[in-house]
């Protein structure tokens, strides 16, 4: 079969698969680790063939990902990252020192797994492919990003080297839980008799902790700003991401490495590749366009501290997200909204509706690449155009 007409029908099947897999995705709202771990023993259990650190948290543990698997790779370790949701390909999820899953791969692991005889939801299911890729590429780490709690969560099928915890939030108060107290429960799920760092020590993550025996470690001080120039004990160096609160990531990141081998001497170097996709993402200039995938108020505060006045805001969220109190906080500082809706049509709430909490000036344009342009327009050659509020919304402007 001529290579071209080969590729195409890669495409073709692969896009198929993916599409079943987002059908997977009504049913179970809170993944449970029950039919996960019965699809891996089918699978003979692949995720015991390397060591797991689980990165939980509300904010912060995609980029806390990244950054840990950088330093593992300077240290010449196999790392696979597994992390969601993606921006504009599910092959992101499952990535290999860098290197997303081919499409091949993608494609043999689900039908191997579609034809266990297990039920299982979208999340489940791509956290098991995550586990099984990561034994047939025979890492020596997989870093696993949770997904919405921890103790139920498909990835907490394994007794970790490590877990990580960056923080607790006020996301998924319907599934996790009113107070702060229960959603910490729900978070330290992942807490083993192992060690454990936490980015924030929160009272209810410490005492899970303890009555499970973990050692528990805080995250290392790094000092910085919304600039790439960072200081750690007493040494400046780059990284080349942005946003202030990246030097809190970094020192999560910082004390698990320490745990799981070392801290390299010359961070310049070893964070010299670090990527943080739709993290205070500078994506052009003229006027200056940034991306960040804040979709929380917590984390809205934080992009806002490192914000100019007066920058035009690209927005759309999900309904399941305190949209009007993010949009409050961006008023802080923004001028003008252009709110829109992503192309993932069950992750995107109505325009019209955001713009009902809006008390400054906004205009609704469906289109999100149309609104972009717009939002440039209005900012003009000097100002500052910010997409934010949702990852699906950015993965469609970055289609």
């Amino acid at each position: 079969m001529p290579e071209a007409k080969q590729m195409q029908e890669t495409e073709e099947k692969f896009e198929e698969a993916v599409e079943d897999l987002f059908s997977k995705r009504s049913g179970k709202k809170n993944p449970a680790k029950k039919s996960t771990r019965k699809s891996l023993e089918l699978l003979d259990n692949p995720e015991e063939e390397y060591k797991v650190v689980l990165v939980g948290g509300t904010n912060g543990k995609g980029s806390v990902v990244e950054m840990l698997s950088e330093l593992l790779q300077h240290q010449d370790k196999k790392v696979g990252t597994y992390k969601s949701p993606h921006l504009t390909t599910c092959r992101e999820r499952m990535q290999v020192n860098g290197d997303k899953i081919s499409r091949k791969n993608f494609l043999e692991l689900y039908t191997r797994i579609d034809s266990l005889d297990t039920d299982l939801s979208f999340f489940e299911f791509m956290t098991i492919m995550a586990y099984t890729h990561f034994a047939e590429k025979d890492v020596d780490y997989a870093v696993m990003e949770v997904g919405m709690g921890g103790r139920l969560d498909a990835t907490n099928v394994v007794e970790p080297e490590l877990s990580v915890i960056t923080n607790v939030g006020e996301d998924h108060k319907k599934y996790l839980g009113e107070t702060v107290e229960e959603r910490a429960r729900e978070k330290a799920g992942i807490i083993h008799s192992n060690p454990v760092i936490l980015g924030e020590m929160q009272e209810t993550l410490i005492e899970v902790g303890e009555e499970k025996g973990a050692e528990i470690f805080g995250k290392k001080v790094v000092d910085g700003n919304a600039n790439t120039l960072l200081d750690f004990e007493g040494e400046e160096f780059h990284i080349p991401v942005r946003g202030s609160f990246q030097s809190e990531n970094l020192g999560t990141a910082l004390s698990a490495i320490e745990k799981l081998e070392k801290i390299p001497e010359d961070l310049d170097e070893a964070l010299s590749d670090l990527e943080c996709p739709g993290r205070m993402e500078v994506k052009s200039h003229d006027p200056l366009y940034i991306q960040d995938g804040a979709h929380n108020p917590s984390a809205v505060e934080k992009i806002v501290e490192d914000l100019p006045e007066g920058f035009v805001c690209v927005f759309n969220a999900t309904e399941t997200k305190d949209y009007a109190e993010m949009i409050s906080i961006l008023e802080e500082k923004a001028s003008k909204f252009f709110f829109t809706e992503s192309e993932v049509k069950w992750a995107t709430e109505e325009a019209e509706k955001l713009g009902e909490e809006c008390s400054i000036d906004y205009e609704c344009v469906k289109d999100p690449e149309k609104a972009m342009v717009e939002a440039k327009d209005s900012a003009g050659e000097y100002g500052c155009v910010v997409a934010t509020g949702s990852l699906y919304l950015l993965g469609s402007l970055r289609e």
